[in-house]
């Protein structure tokens, strides 16, 4: 009898694919659509966005919500004339502290037309509302006994409809850098400093 050892291969074992992580990771970079020159750069080998430009004095924020606890959803609709809309969902879980935490969630949602460069738990940047920004932006926040873990964590859910899925983004590799470092080297020279 064959044992099931997942990624591993030798005498009577059977080898299976290891699972793999799912949903959201923690940190996304956001930009709203104005900032952005429209100069882009892709991936040959892979079609992926790999560089972007944005009007001179512009930065985006990074936001770092709560690993594995949000997810993006993108359903598409083809009509008759053969022309696609998508419409991208994105949910991200954020923890605050005080009422300055709070009042820089409050000020993320008021935020028009967001783009959103999502990390995924499997390693991947997905990039979210690149054509048109985001269209809605709704909180859910709560405190008490029917939250498991932290109390002040507000839900966020960014939704907008696009021509095309989120796309994928991967900046230039250099040296032996994995594509995630590389990508996100890229994409945090592009934000504020951390305050």
């Amino acid at each position: 009898m064959a044992v099931d050892i997942c990624n591993r291969i030798s005498k009577n074992v059977a080898s299976k694919a290891c699972p793999k992580a799912g949903g959201i990771n923690r940190t996304s970079w956001v930009f709203q659509l104005d900032q952005f020159t429209g100069a882009e750069t892709r991936n040959g080998t892979t079609g992926a966005l790999s560089g972007f430009t944005l009007k001179t004095g512009e930065k985006g924020i990074k936001a770092v919500g709560r690993p594995k606890k949000g997810n993006g959803t993108h359903k598409s609709t083809t009509s008759e004339n053969g022309s696609t809309e998508v419409e991208q969902t994105l949910v991200q879980e954020y923890s605050y502290q005080d009422q300055n935490g709070l009042t820089a969630l409050e000020q993320f949602l008021a935020a028009g037309s967001k783009v959103v460069f999502q990390e995924l738990a499997s390693g991947d940047i997905r990039v979210y509302f690149k054509a048109f920004g985001n269209e809605t932006s709704t909180g859910e926040d709560g405190t008490g006994t029917l939250l498991t873990d932290d109390n002040n964590v507000m839900k966020t859910t960014l939704t907008g409809k696009e021509p095309s899925f989120p796309m994928f983004f991967q900046a230039p590799i250099t040296g032996s850098e994995t594509q995630l470092a590389a990508s996100r080297a890229y994409l945090d020279a592009l934000v504020e400093a951390d305050v």
